[in-house]
């Protein structure tokens, strides 16, 4: 058993490495760089054209000067150690966006796990008693449109819904007036009046195939 384990464990971390080349490959194969982008965005607002010493400074800063596999591999030891580097559209470090964006994913992703059970075990379970009666066709179709509906798609349609005939603000989890507020029982109640909108979205396939499954 010990041995299955670690042998288990050794082609996870065999797996995540070659995903991690592969992402890594695919990042660098638009033409161009965060530098060109950069650079490009630099002389639009200054509308001057930025000396190649400047240019050479900057990519030797960002070390996108050096050869592809150097850049991979001080990458991977940076992410080994912790560090994941600065975000270059916020300015600031990525582990501090992530931990600041974290406990909003992780309640998201809970709550969607309670919804899926909640509306699928039971469905499920009726499915499979009643099968080929009328309630289980509706079911088994509804199913089969939850697995083939697009999330994008059904984000689309119930944001048009609930903002025209419930009046529900679409945009985010929060009011605006709670955006940057700090934690309080108001502020948890505005957010559980926008979660069905995400809630229904992430969860709808995921319930649909726990559906199948129990039938």
């Amino acid at each position: 058993m010990l041995f299955y384990v670690i042998r288990r464990l050794l082609y996870m971390i065999i797996v995540l490495l070659l995903l991690s080349v592969v992402a890594f490959i695919i990042i660098q194969l638009p033409p161009g760089d965060y530098v060109t982008t950069y650079v490009a965005e630099m002389e639009s607002m200054r509308g001057e054209r930025l000396q190649e010493s400047e240019i050479i400074a900057l990519r030797k800063a960002y070390g996108v000067d050096q050869p592809i596999y150097v850049q991979y591999f001080k990458w991977l030891w940076k992410l080994s150690h912790g560090d994941f580097g600065m975000s270059r559209e916020w300015q600031r470090p990525v582990i501090d966006l992530i931990i600041e964006r974290l406990p909003l994913t992780v309640m998201i992703s809970l709550f969607t796990l309670i919804f899926t059970y909640i509306i699928a075990i039971p469905v499920g379970i009726y499915s499979a008693t009643h099968q080929y009666s009328i309630g289980d066709y509706v079911f088994t179709t509804g199913g089969f449109i939850g697995l083939a509906t697009p999330n994008f798609l059904l984000a689309l349609i119930l944001m048009f819904l609930f903002y025209k005939y419930l009046g529900f603000s679409v945009g985010g989890l929060f009011s605006i007036q709670y955006m940057d507020a700090a934690w309080s029982m108001e502020k948890f109640v505005d957010m559980l009046k926008h979660l069905p909108i995400p809630l229904i979205v992430i969860g709808t396939a995921g319930t649909a195939g726990l559906i199948r499954v129990m039938r």
